[in-house]
């Protein structure tokens, strides 16, 4: 199993040079576009008020800027890193027309706190950069703590890691958590059982990488959730009008780490 130091080495050192070399909209990255994700987590929140959101994960702002486009006039978001490259970029935001407001933080997932109550929390491609499932579930633990009544989770989980060397021999993924699907469907159970499940699905990808100049394939699977308050009201609820279609996005690859 890859030594939890390694891995967290190489994903500062992968998400580094992507941000310096990459932005968002770039084609051919997954910056290219946000996941659809997110989108199917705004519509489940109210947009009759400012609400508050937080981004854990959030790179250099593919899902900030959906946020900041789409929720209420008023409503506050927090996005939050462990990275010095993606917190400069975050801060460089500019919050869309109306009077949402842009908190940056740089922190680690496995210590950070919630300032505010949540209607919104949402984690793309950034649980699995914990350093194991005890510190899965206390993060968990503080998001359940810090969801308002009413109040929405969105996950997306990369599990399943693995790597095929040019010999075609599998070995492990340099992953800090090497979570299994049955994994992160036992934490999220565990976690929030009284939350109303939306959505959850699963979905295998496969992509060539390269490091230390060694071309190599990774293999995931992307594991996504959602989780509701019972009796929330959605934006389906308040507004009949259909909401307009999210953007395409390609296949969810495994280097699809915490939404940039």
């Amino acid at each position: 199993m890859p030594d939890f130091h390694d891995a967290r080495r190489e994903t500062i050192r992968y998400h580094d040079e992507l941000y310096a070399n990459a932005s968002l909209g770039d084609e051919g990255t997954w910056l290219a576009r946000p996941h659809p994700l997110i989108h199917e987590a705004i519509a489940l929140v109210a947009d009759d008020r400012p609400v508050v959101a937080y981004d854990l994960g959030a790179g250099i702002g593919r899902h900030v800027v959906p946020l900041l486009e789409r929720l209420p006039d008023g409503s506050q978001v927090h996005a939050i890193d462990l990275l010095d490259s993606a917190v400069e970029r975050l801060r460089a935001l500019t919050p869309a027309s109306g009077s949402r407001t842009l908190h940056v933080q740089r922190a680690d997932l496995a210590d950070v706190t919630f300032e505010q109550p949540a209607d919104l929390i949402f984690a793309f491609s950034a649980v699995e950069h914990l350093p194991g499932t005890a510190a899965i579930g206390g993060l968990f633990a503080r998001i359940r703590s810090a969801l308002a009544p009413g109040g929405v989770v969105a996950l997306g989980i990369v599990a399943d890691r693995y790597e095929v060397d040019a010999q075609g021999e599998r070995r492990p993924a340099l992953l800090e958590s090497a979570l299994s699907t049955q994994d992160v469907d036992t934490l999220v159970a565990d976690a929030f059982p009284d939350l109303q499940t939306v959505s959850h699905g699963t979905r295998p990808a496969l992509v060539e990488e390269q490091r230390d100049g060694e071309t190599y394939t990774l293999g995931s699977t992307l594991v996504t959730w959602i989780g509701r308050q019972s009796g929330a009201q959605t934006r389906s609820a308040l507004r009949p009008a259909p909401l307009r279609a999210a953007p395409r996005s390609p296949s969810p690859s495994p280097r699809d780490r915490g939404g940039a």
